[in-house]
Formats: structure tokens, C-alpha cells, sequence
């Protein structure tokens, strides 16, 4: 399985307060506050921690488990400034996170499997034509790779809202991912 994330580093500068009085108490551990104080860049460091652990959150809820809301049960940790390991109750999960000047992209998947992802900026500003954009991208991308035709394949999601790679109308052993956020979105499949 793979989750992944992706932070519009202008975007987020520009939109959020993430250092109003309680903001970093309320969504990091006290092992991830002291990474936070410790780093050169806190603002990177909280936003890459953020998508390490949306990233991780999906593969949580694609591996079953129940929705909720406390990043605090959620607890990174580091191997290197790229790689790093998630914790979610007892689920261990691998991340890769890259940063560039533009965004902060993440990836979890339960051990070192070779991940496929893509990484681009998005044509639209509407979060539904972004979502549908990424679809569309992730079917083209994945029907090359694989060899199949376009028009066999399709997304869908699951009630809880996993999405799922299907095939002639059958659901592939595939794990996909999307993301958006401003003006960046990608996708992730394993």
C-alpha cells in the first residue's frame, strides 16, 4: 500500500498561521516539537512532518483502519532529512519525502517497495478539475507503463474513500494515491 501528500510551499506560506500561539502543541508530539525547535528551517520541518503524516494516514485507512482527527496519535520520525519512519497505533511506515523550492512531496508504504509516483503542476485552480486532472494524468501515466489501453481503465473509490485502479471492470492488486494542494498535485502507485 501507498499514501502520499503534497504541500504548495507558496501557497502555505501565504494561507496558513502555523505559528499562532498553540498551532505546533496541538498537532505534533513532544519528540516531534523538539525536532521542530531543533531544525534550521522550523517552517520546513512542520510542513514535511504534515504530509509525512497525511501520507501515512492513507495508508492507514487503506489498510482498514477508522477515520479520526488527532495528528498527534501520528508520530514521525527520521532516518535522514528524506527518509523517515511513521507510527500509527502499532503500524510502522517507511516515508520518502522531496523538497524543492515549490512544494513538499511525501510518500509512506509499509516497507522499501519501488513506489511510482509523478509529480506536476496542475493546469486549473479548481480542486474538482485538479482532482479530475490527476485521475486523468494517473491513467494515461499508468497505461503506458503497463501496457494497457486508457479507455479499460478507471478509478474508483471505495466508501471510505480509497481509490482503487480497475481493469476491464476488475479491481487491480494495485495501490494508488492522489494528492493536490495550490497549484502542485501527483499521483503514487505500488
Amino acid at each position: 500500500m501507498v499514501g502520499n501528500d503534497i504541500i504548495d510551499i507558496e501557497q502555505t506560506r501565504r494561507s496558513t498561521d502555523w505559528e499562532r500561539r498553540g498551532f505546533i502543541e496541538k498537532i505534533f508530539t513532544e519528540k516531534e516539537q523538539a525536532i521542530i525547535a531543533a531544525f534550521f528551517d522550523p517552517f520546513l520541518i512542520v510542513w514535511q512532518m504534515w504530509s509525512m503524516k497525511e501520507s501515512a494516514y492513507k495508508v492507514f485507512i487503506q489498510a482498514g483502519g477508522e477515520r479520526f482527527y488527532n495528528p498527534k496519535k501520528i508520530e514521525c520520525s527520521f532516518d535522514d532529512f528524506e527518509n523517515g519512519e511513521v507510527k500509527i497505533d502499532s503500524l510502522i511506515l517507511k516515508t520518502s519525502t522531496l523538497i524543492n523550492e515549490n512544494y513538499i512531496f511525501s510518500t509512506a508504504t509499509h516497507d522499501d517497495s519501488n513506489v511510482e509516483s509523478c509529480v506536476f503542476e496542475l493546469p486549473e485552480n479548481d480542486i474538482h478539475l485538479q482532482s479530475e486532472f490527476i485521475r486523468e494524468q494517473l491513467i494515461k501515466d499508468f497505461s503506458k507503463i503497463k501496457n494497457q489501453e486508457t479507455e479499460d481503465l478507471e478509478i474508483r473509490k471505495t466508501a471510505s474513500g480509497v481509490p482503487l485502479i480497475y481493469y476491464k471492470n476488475k479491481v487491480l492488486d494495485i495501490s494508488i494515491s492522489m494528492t493536490h494542494h495550490g497549484g502542485f498535485g501527483g499521483y503514487s502507485f505500488v
